[in-house]
C-alpha cells in the first residue's frame, strides 16, 4: 500500500505535490499526495480510459448499457464507486448520463472457497442501486455455452467438470475460462454495447505472463487489451491503476470501500500439488510491486503492444476457451488433437478442438 509520508527532519507533514495546500497523506510512485489529489488521481485514471474508448456519453450519443463483473475485489468495487460517482455527479448536475451500468456477480462457492454472504450483496446493492444479476457457473449451459470437448456429456455438471481435471492449475484455469465465458454470453445476450473489467494493472501483469506460461499466449490481447472480444467490446478502466493503490482507494474513500471488498492477501499452498500458475504468478507480482512498480507497469505495457492475429472464417474455435485455434503456425500437441477428430456417416467432423493451452488444461497426461 502507498505509505504515509511525513519529513523526518522537520517532524512536519510533507505538502502535497499537485495542490501545495494540503499535507499529503501518501505517496503515490514517488508523488506525495493529498487524500483529494489521490482520490481525483485514480478517478482520471479511470475516466480518461473510458473517454479513449469513447464513453463520453455526449448528449448526441444513444445511451449505452455496460456490463461491469462485481467479484467483491477491491479493484472491481473501485471502479463501481468511481463510475458512480460520475453518474451521481451528472445527475445532479442535470446532464445527460451517457451510459447505465449493469452489476453482475458469478457464484463461484460450488468449485472455489469463496462464499460471498448475502449481507455483501444487499449492501451492495443499497450502496449502488444499479441493475443487478447474480448468476451461477452451474448456468453455463443456460446460455448456450458447451464444453463437450472436456466433459464428454452435455449432463455432466460444472463441479464435476472441475473434478475431472488432472491438475490445480487446469482446475483453476479451467474456472477462469468458464467465469470469463459466461459473463461474455451473458453480456451478448443482454444486449449490453460493453463490459467493463476491473483488472488492475497488476492482475493484466499476472494474466499475461500466467496465460502465456499455460500455452495461451496468443490469446493475450483478447484478455488484457481494450477491444472486441468474441464480438462484444471489452474494455479495461483500471489499467493504469496497481493493486495497492487500489487498496489505499479503498480505504481512503469516504465512507470507505472496504465493508465491500472481500479479497484477502494471497495464500502460499501447503502442498506443491496445490500450487498454481496463477496462484505463483499473484505471489510474485503481490512482492514486484511493492518495491519495483515500474515492472508490473512495463508488463503491461509490451502486452498492449501485442496485436490479436486476424480471424479468418476457416478458423475453429477452441472447444474450451473459444479462442479460435491457428494451425498455420503451431504443430505438436495442437495439431495432433485437432488431428484426432472423427469423422461420422455424413461427413461431418466430430470430437475434440482445443487450443494448445486447453490441451494442458484438458488432457490428462
Amino acid at each position: 500500500m502507498p505509505h504515509t509520508t511525513k519529513n523526518h527532519n522537520t517532524d512536519q507533514q510533507v505538502p502535497c505535490a499537485r495542490c501545495q495546500s494540503s499535507d499529503a497523506v501518501l505517496v503515490v510512485r514517488t508523488e506525495n499526495l493529498c487524500r483529494e489529489c489521490f482520490v481525483k488521481y485514480v478517478a482520471t485514471k479511470i475516466l480518461k480510459r473510458l473517454e479513449k474508448n469513447q464513453i463520453r456519453g455526449g448528449f448526441k450519443e444513444s445511451q449505452k448499457t455496460l456490463l461491469l463483473p462485481v467479484s467483491f475485489g477491491v479493484s472491481s468495487i473501485s471502479l463501481l464507486h468511481v463510475l458512480d460517482q460520475q453518474l451521481q455527479n451528472r445527475a445532479q448536475q442535470g446532464r445527460y448520463a451517457g451510459y447505465n451500468l449493469h452489476l453482475l456477480f458469478v457464484e463461484q462457492s460450488t468449485v472455489l472457497e469463496q462464499v460471498i454472504l448475502e449481507s455483501s450483496i444487499d449492501l451492495l446493492k443499497q450502496r449502488y442501486p444499479h441493475t443487478f444479476t447474480a448468476i451461477s457457473l452451474e448456468d453455463y449451459s443456460s446460455y448456450g455455452i458447451e464444453f463437450e470437448a472436456l466433459s464428454g456429456s452435455k449432463e455432466e455438471n460444472f463441479q464435476d467438470m472441475v473434478s475431472s481435471l488432472p491438475s490445480a492449475t487446469s482446475r483453476a484455469d479451467f474456472i477462469e475460462i468458464a467465469r470469463r465465458r459466461l459473463i461474455l454470453e451473458f453480456a451478448k445476450k443482454r444486449r449490453c454495447d460493453g463490459i467493463l473489467f476491473g483488472d488492475s494493472t497488476t492482475r493484466l501483469a499476472e494474466k499475461t505472463l500466467s496465460e502465456t506460461a499455460k500455452g495461451r499466449g496468443v490469446a493475450v490481447p483478447w484478455l488484457t487489451a481494450d477491444g472486441s472480444s468474441d464480438g462484444i467490446s471489452c474494455i479495461y478502466p483500471m489499467r493504469d491503476l496497481l493493486r495497492k493503490e487500489l487498496t489505499a482507494y479503498a480505504s481512503i474513500t469516504t465512507p470507505p470501500l472496504t465493508p465491500l471488498v472481500l479479497e484477502t492477501a494471497t495464500q502460499i499452498p501447503t502442498s506443491s500439488k496445490d500450487t498454481t500458475i496463477d496462484g505463483l504468478m499473484s505471489q510474485y507480482f503481490e512482492s514486484v510491486e511493492e518495491g519495483h512498480p515500474s515492472i508490473v507497469a512495463n508488463v503491461v505495457r509490451t502486452s498492449g503492444r501485442l496485436v490479436a492475429p486476424s480471424v479468418s472464417e476457416d478458423n475453429q474455435s477452441c472447444s474450451i476457451c473459444g479462442y479460435p485455434v491457428f494451425t498455420g503456425s503451431w504443430g505438436g500437441d495442437q495439431q495432433s488433437v485437432i488431428s484426432s477428430q472423427s469423422t461420422e456417416g455424413n461427413g461431418s467432423r466430430t470430437g475434440k478442438v482445443l487450443c494448445y493451452g486447453c490441451t494442458k488444461t484438458a488432457l490428462k497426461p
